[in-house]
């Protein structure tokens, strides 16, 4: 005699259909996510090295926000080196085309020209604050107004500056530091130091600043007396010196501007991997995921199939 009993079969198949069910639903959360799971206890195995690998991500991209702000700093400081790079260009040329026509036409203009220019950049800004103050950003690192009161400081023109020598140094990836600050007193002394003596000299003053002139100065008269002329062929030797310092401070800034372009594009790099990396672990193949929501969806359906055919099966069908 053959037995027959529906009520394991149908408990089995329940079991079978809650468990497609669980499946089903874990499916629709992958695919809605992107995620393979919704808590780490889910992928325990992995959970080190994915909080590991975020860690590391967000490190690595704050390196690349502060970076970006770096770089816009450096840019501006060869901004403003090239400006104070011109205006002494701008004197040289003019001290220079003075000594050779023995007419001083247009040399205490130029001189007044350089000295705006020169304190504009050195006292320029950004929303941090100074650019050239070191941690004093808060204040103008030169504290003048006019010429004048280049003529009035101590000689040099030492006391016109209020930076401090603190220069801004930044991590910028896990392993390296780079010092990027540069300060006004660094940059300007010299320059100020020769327009501060072209303008005494220019006003019937001898500099006391080495090297002293022979005096006395004839102002710049039309024409140039030989001590004018003496004077200002010593300090083309200086304006010279001057400019090549200052396109050694621009040849530094460049070399920091190369080296944070290679290490923004080595943490692109980084970056990218690292988030592949991540993706790895807690994303899924949506494709993948598809497949196999359609997959259970079906298995779902067979559940439900065959478990209606087992609930309408009676013993009455075998008698």
């Amino acid at each position: 005699m053959t037995r027959v009993s529906t009520f394991q079969q149908s408990q089995t198949l329940i079991k079978e259909m809650m468990g497609s069910q669980y499946k089903l639903a874990d499916a629709q959360r992958q695919v809605s996510t992107g995620h393979v799971a919704e808590y780490y206890k889910d992928i325990h195995m992995d959970v080190t090295n994915l909080a590991g690998a975020k860690s590391l991500l967000s490190r690595l991209e704050q390196y690349e926000a502060n970076n970006g702000k770096i770089m816009n700093r450096l840019a501006q400081y060869d901004q403003a080196l090239a400006g104070v790079e011109r205006a002494g260009g701008d004197v040289l040329s003019a001290v220079m085309s003075t000594v050779n026509t023995a007419s001083p036409q247009g040399l205490y203009s130029t001189i007044e020209g350089a000295f705006d220019t020169v304190l504009n950049f050195l006292n320029s800004k950004n929303t941090e604050g100074y650019l050239f103050g070191g941690s004093n950003s808060d204040m103008p690192p030169i504290n003048l107004s006019s010429i004048n009161d280049l003529i009035a400081a101590a000689e040099p023109p030492t006391d016109i500056f209020q930076n401090n020598d603190l220069k801004a140094t930044v991590r910028i990836d896990e392993n390296r530091t780079l010092e990027v600050g540069m300060v006004a007193d660094e940059i300007g002394l010299e320059i100020m130091t020769s327009l501060q003596r072209l303008a005494l000299w220019a006003n019937g003053v001898v500099p006391g600043t080495a090297p002293v002139p022979v005096g006395p100065s004839n102002s710049f008269g039309s024409p140039l007396s030989q001590e004018d002329q003496d004077f200002l062929i010593t300090e083309i030797a200086s304006l010279e010196s001057m400019l090549d310092n200052i396109a050694g401070f621009r040849g530094d800034n460049g070399l920091n501007q190369k080296t944070l372009d290679e290490t923004m594009e080595t943490l692109g790099l980084q970056v990218d991997q690292t988030k592949v990396f991540v993706s790895n672990i807690e994303d899924v193949d949506a494709a993948e995921a598809i497949a196999n929501l359609t997959q259970r969806e079906l298995a779902l359906e067979t559940s439900y199939s065959v478990l209606s055919a087992i609930n309408r099966m009676s013993l009455l069908n075998f008698l």
